[in-house]
């Protein structure tokens, strides 16, 4: 139980960090949610710079090195997952275990290499991809 309030905090405060340094939404688009489910007056927005993704990695395979413009959050949903942030160690993360990039901060992410791994994002901005990570690189500490 525990464990699960600490990452909570931890994807939150990520999402907020990012979330601060993206610009004020415009008006078009707006919506007014049910309110029904909500007390007070709350907005929605319909926006294009925050996706959302899942992908499965089979073992070995992972991104090549990239940015984004303003962060990027990942919660591992399954199996092992490695990431290095460019100059730090390569990291292991399992299910549940949260790994948030701050903005343009070059990393990559990625399987084991003998066990696959699904993994959520929340990329906010732009993501501006670099070269593959090397064999080497990706076995460091391995």
């Amino acid at each position: 139980m525990m464990r699960a309030v600490v990452l909570t905090l931890i994807v939150l405060s990520g999402i907020t960090v990012a979330w601060s340094q993206t610009p004020e939404p415009t008006t078009v688009g707006a919506t007014n949610p049910d309110p029904v489910n909500f007390t007070g007056r709350v907005t929605g927005y319909t926006t294009s710079d925050i996706r959302v993704n899942r992908y499965s990695f089979a073992a070995g395979a992972r991104s090549n090195w990239h940015t984004h413009e303003r962060g990027q959050t990942l919660i591992i949903e399954q199996g092992t997952a490695l990431a290095q942030v460019e100059g730090g160690p390569v990291r292991e993360y399992r299910p549940n275990d949260v790994f948030y990039t701050p903005p343009g901060v070059r990393h990559w992410h990625g399987a084991a290499p003998t066990q696959a791994m699904r993994q959520v994002s929340v990329s906010f901005g732009v993501t501006t991809w670099h070269g593959p990570v090397s064999d080497t690189q990706y076995r460091v500490g391995r």
